[in-house]
């Protein structure tokens, strides 16, 4: 009876275990295929990487060796008495001696190269290959990552082969968080058992037994919550994936799956992404103590993190050097060097320098060209127009001069926006929004819509131009009290800021003094209407820009992105083009996606644009913006100071010879700011052009234009003698007189109302 029943549960026991055994092979099965899947084929969602333009240096180009070392650090390239690794550099009187980073350029990849530059009186004459002692004709620095934009799920991460860790990192790793991880098959027996003794003995748990294939599994396929059976499916997918993939592919995982913290509602995975975030360089370019910051982190992100908890962080930090230590990784000398060493974590504020502001332009620009195909790519690169001198020269200007404004003025919420353009292709290389670019808000460059006051005055004067045979820069304009009435039956009464009338004045001189009674009598005798026609040939709508008097004195309302387009015309000698902020557009596969190449339409003849400028030259030399001008004088700055009504919005423009720069400072409130264009806006393209060295804006008269004196009376003289105080030179279109001077007694044309 007893042999009976032995052998009725023993056999019920073999159909037990193996209906155990095949539920257990199946669930194997599952757990495998759904390993695979999602390692083989759907794995991470990239997030998009912005990075800045991509920046070309040749002998002879247009970079001081000072604007270069600042390009330098902006890369966060680092500054060494000795050359060892990419991204250092090292300065003496006449050369820059640099490791240039390798980079996956979107014509391909470069590999990282050893350089010299020399320079000649601060100007690069040669760039010198110092790996095979050649020279190089040009080149390319690796931009600069911008920001990055994750997907819906929060999470962002740079993926970096197994290869492209350094070995000390790897070493560190193991040493700290699991010695045998070349050993065992994805699960340590010994530690789990430790783990186990040592909790029951605690009474709470006190130790984790995990390998870092348990924790890969954990944190790609289970949640923190603490059962029993999620630590089953931890070990038995630590086993089949031990069993599938290879250790360094493993390990290759981790480095970049590894949780290192949250940037807001973005979450930092891998080493790659957490060494820009907390150092501002690549993961190859830390330091030893930098290395076991991070490595110490991967215990506890949140507890550890060195912004929030920074002694706890650094304690950290100790505790894993000394286990270096003991495991004979260090000795005692470094010890006690490394641990004395600060965290020099970047603040929170710097993370990838990343400029808000523009970045919406950026996002914008990204919709318009691939629409809703973008969710489609994972970790495409975006080559932007960012100009990191130009940004960087901006925000400092900004924080100096807003501060003393508010102060001066004893307002506290004063504000301001600046756009700056490449003057020929429009190319948007630097955007702020607020008066504090490291805070996203409100976007004013594109977003504040104000009146641009006298900033329309060259659109009048060069509406006139473009007729030569009514109107030259030595026109006589009356200059008498009127009065105006308007379609509604009100009178309309201009008056000049100063509250006086000199009877007629000079084209010249009324758009180089901002006189608003002879601006409006242009604007009369050209016709409304064709200044309309200019503005709407210029970029604006129906809707923005009307038939009324006041136009001429600049009622119309305008962002400061839409006056850089408007003035963006006028600076490239007549040509629109759109404005931009993405080159390019790559996967991470390396295909181009997009690449922008400019078109240009002409929209006013070169001869109408030339005679504008040496007009706007003139408001800077003896104008509303002579302050400016006597600071630069061997510049030749084109600008014009604009202030609308009661002291409300104070703008400026200034164009040099590489660079259109759109300034305004006003209050969201609309109330004035007791500033004029020339104390508000100008001191702050004034502040940034002493950290930006502008290029001399050179003009060459166009075809049919001659230079030509011209007397008090605004008569031409063709005389070679020129009496001081009598005769000025200006440039005249002879657009329908070839041989102007045979008529000696050419006089300027007067317009009276």
């Amino acid at each position: 009876m007893l042999k009976v029943n032995f052998k009725f549960n023993f056999v019920v026991l073999t159909k037990l275990f193996s209906v155990f055994l095949f539920f257990m092979l199946m669930y194997g099965f599952f757990l495998y295929v759904k390993i695979s899947l999602f390692i083989n084929e759907r794995m991470w969602k990239f997030p998009i990487s912005i990075y800045s333009r991509i920046i070309t240096l040749k002998p002879g180009c247009n970079y001081t060796k000072k604007e270069i070392i600042s390009i330098l650090k902006g890369m966060r390239y680092r500054y060494v008495s000795v050359l060892k690794n990419s991204g250092e550099f090292f300065v003496e009187k006449k050369n820059i001696t640099l490791i240039r980073r390798s980079f996956n350029f979107p014509d391909g990849n470069e590999d990282k190269v050893f350089v010299k530059l020399y320079f000649d009186n601060n100007a690069l004459t040669r760039i010198k290959n110092l790996n095979n002692n050649s020279n190089f004709s040009l080149l390319r620095l690796d931009p600069q990552l911008i920001t990055i934009l994750p997907f819906s799920n929060g999470e962002q991460r740079i993926f970096l082969s197994r290869k492209c860790y350094p070995k000390i990192l790897i070493d560190m790793l193991l040493t700290i968080e699991d010695r045998y991880f070349y050993d065992h098959d994805g699960i340590n027996i010994y530690s789990i058992v430790r783990a186990l003794l040592a909790n029951i003995s605690a009474g709470y748990t006190i130790q984790g037994g995990s390998t870092l294939t348990q924790q890969l599994v954990k944190n790609l396929f289970l949640t923190n919550a603490r059962s029993f059976w999620r630590k089953i499916n931890e070990i038995y997918m630590a086993l089949i994936m031990d069993w599938k993939y290879s250790k360094d592919r493993i390990l290759e995982l981790y480095l970049n799956e590894v949780y290192f913290g949250q940037d807001g509602n973005k979450q930092i995975r891998g080493f790659p992404l957490a060494s820009l975030y907390y150092f501002g360089r690549p993961i190859n370019e830390l330091s030893f103590d930098q290395y076991a910051l991070l490595v110490g982190m991967v215990k506890g992100a949140s507890l550890y993190n060195p912004w929030n908890h920074p002694k706890i962080a650094l304690n950290r930090r100790n505790i894993v050097i000394y286990a270096l230590l003991k495991r004979r990784i260090i000795n005692e000398n470094s010890y006690q060097f490394l641990v004395k060493k600060p965290l020099k974590v970047q603040s929170r504020s710097d993370v990838f320098l990343s400029k808000n502001a523009f970045i919406q332009i950026v996002e914008s620009e990204l919709k318009r060209k691939l629409g809703n195909q973008v969710k489609r790519f994972s970790g495409i690169k975006i080559f932007t127009t960012l100009d990191l001198i130009s940004q960087s020269s901006a925000e400092k200007a900004v924080k100096n001069v807003i501060p003393l404004l508010k102060k001066e003025k004893k307002l506290k919420d004063l504000e301001t926006a600046v756009v700056i353009i490449d003057r020929f292709n429009g190319e948007i290389q630097s955007l702020l929004g607020s008066s504090n670019p490291k805070v996203l808000g409100y976007n004013r460059a594109i977003q504040a819509r104000r009146s641009i006051g006298s900033l329309s005055k060259p659109i009048t004067y060069l509406t006139a131009l473009s007729h030569p045979e009514k109107f030259g820069l030595n026109t006589w304009i009356a200059d008498n009290p009127i009065s105006i009435q308007l379609k509604n039956g009100t009178i309309w009464k201009p008056r000049n800021s100063n509250f006086k009338f000199s009877k007629k004045v000079m084209l010249i001189d009324a758009l180089t003094h901002s006189i608003n009674v002879p601006t409006v009598n242009l604007s009369l005798q050209v016709g409304l209407e064709q200044i309309v026609k200019t503005w709407i040939r210029f970029g604006l709508s129906y809707n923005q820009v009307f038939v009324i008097p006041s136009i001429a004195l600049g009622s119309i309302n305008l962002t400061p992105i839409e006056v850089a387009k408007v003035f963006q015309i006028i600076a490239s000698g007549g040509n629109r083009s759109n404005l931009s902020s993405i080159q390019t557009i790559m996967t991470k596969e390396g295909y181009i996606l997009y690449n922008n190449f400019q078109k240009f339409t002409k929209m006013v003849p070169e001869q109408v644009v030339y005679l504008t400028l040496y007009g706007m030259q003139s408001v800077v030399r003896n104008g509303t913006a002579k302050q400016l001008g006597s600071l630069f004088k061997s510049y030749s700055i084109a600008g014009k100071t604009g202030t609308t009504n009661n002291l409300i919005d104070s703008w400026f423009v200034g164009i040099d010879g590489k660079q259109v720069v759109i300034v305004w400072v006003g209050r969201d409130n609309n109330e004035s700011t007791q500033l004029y264009g020339s104390s508000g806006a100008m001191r702050v393209y004034r502040n940034y052009l002493k950290f930006n060295n502008p290029k001399p804006l050179v003009l060459v008269p166009p075809l049919d234009v001659s230079i030509l004196n011209v007397n008090s009376k605004g008569n031409i003289s063709c005389s070679s003698k020129n009496s001081v105080g009598r005769y000025r030179y200006l440039p005249i279109w002879n657009k329908f007189q070839k041989a102007l001077c045979i008529n000696k007694r050419f006089k300027a044309f007067e317009l009276f109302q």
